[in-house]
């Protein structure tokens, strides 16, 4: 389903997909999350009308220990491969912490929380770790990228001190290949590509935004696309 698009994202949106395949767009204009998401978590998240890339945008609201977000109510195939694009903002105090944001592709039974039969398989995390975070301090802004292919072959890889993504919008990608590997963009620079892959035994996957906000600032999200390049 297509969302009430404005006009400066729509073309946005036909101008970085090219000829590819549109499958969902939503810029957080309709005034409701549940008609294109589940939503999960305590707070839960909610649209934010102030703020956006323009406004309004998603704020995924989530608390210091116990992410929220949204998993699609849609299913997509990734038999032909499949790309995730989503602007993302963190603003975080430099002493503060327990504020991030993640886009990400999922198993199609995901609802927000791992269990021994569903898992999240390809994300892209956007954090911030500041001195009140004593378990790793000083960190900064850091970028976690992860794919998971079994239990015992998981991708993952850290970039410390992104400062420069912080207080500001960013075009975040996930880019899923026909052979199930993934590539990570930011404003369309290719960051890391995966040594592991999608398990073959995945047909179809939902996508998910979300994580968390803390008193120390805020993780937001807008302009999410969904496609297939051709």
């Amino acid at each position: 389903m297509i969302s009430t698009l404005n006009l400066l994202f729509l073309f946005q949106v036909l101008h970085s997909t090219g000829t590819g395949d549109i499958l969902f767009i939503d810029d957080f204009s309709s005034g409701t999350l549940e008609s294109n998401w589940i939503i999960y978590g305590d707070p839960q998240p909610f649209i934010m009308e102030n703020l956006g890339n323009p406004a309004p945008c998603f704020n995924n609201n989530g608390d210091a220990m116990y992410g929220s977000g949204a998993v699609s109510r849609e299913v997509f195939s990734i038999e032909n491969g499949l790309v995730l694009e989503s602007d993302m903002y963190i603003s975080c105090s430099e002493r503060g912490a327990w504020v991030s944001g993640v886009i990400g592709f999922s198993e199609s039974g995901f609802r927000g929380t791992n269990s021994p039969d569903t898992r999240t398989l390809a994300t892209l995390s956007f954090l911030y770790c500041g001195e009140m975070d004593w378990q790793k301090p000083h960190l900064q802004c850091v970028l976690l990228f992860h794919c998971q292919q079994d239990d015992e072959t998981i991708f993952t890889r850290e970039l410390l001190h992104m400062n420069q993504y912080l207080d500001d919008w960013h075009r975040f990608r996930l880019e899923l290949t026909e052979d199930r590997r993934v590539h990570f963009f930011i404003n369309d620079s290719l960051l890391i590509s995966t040594s592991s892959c999608i398990p073959d035994s995945i047909e179809t996957v939902r996508v998910f935004l979300g994580d968390r906000s803390s008193d120390w600032g805020i993780a937001l999200h807008d302009n999410l696309i969904v496609y297939r390049e051709n």
